[in-house]
């Protein structure tokens, strides 16, 4: 095996752990970057707004609530100044095998409805987002 790919996988020590949920990271790709997040029962990501980066989720076991925040248009045209005010504020379902595309300038929070069961899902962006 070529020694570019010992390190293919998303696992080994987990890049963020706290009492709610734990990150995996794996920056081996030059424009993107993948990683896996389980939530526990219960509990939610303290959310963030996307800077510089679109991600797709990919919600792989589970059930929760992704909510959304869309930022007002400015003349770039998708805004991504929380000052100008809220576009819109949603929340969506999520279910295993869910796969859901948040814009760049977007907030995101992500949370898990089961009294019991993790919450896991997998998202793939773009490496000028990443923050460590």
């Amino acid at each position: 095996m070529a020694k570019k790919y010992t390190n293919f996988r998303i696992g080994g020590s987990p890049q963020k752990v706290t009492d709610d949920y734990t990150v995996w990271t794996n920056d081996l790709l030059q424009r993107i970057i993948a990683s896996k997040t389980v939530i526990q029962p219960g509990k939610s990501t303290v959310g963030h707004k996307l800077i510089d980066s679109d991600v797709v989720y990919i919600i792989t076991n589970g059930r929760g609530t992704m909510e959304i925040v869309e930022y007002m248009n400015t003349d770039e045209g998708h805004g991504s100044n929380p000052s100008h005010g809220i576009e819109h504020k949603d929340s969506y379902e999520l279910s295993a095998g869910d796969v859901i595309l948040v814009e760049s300038g977007d907030y995101c929070k992500v949370v898990n409805d089961s009294d019991h069961d993790q919450l896991t899902y997998l998202r793939v962006f773009d490496r000028g987002g990443w923050r460590q």
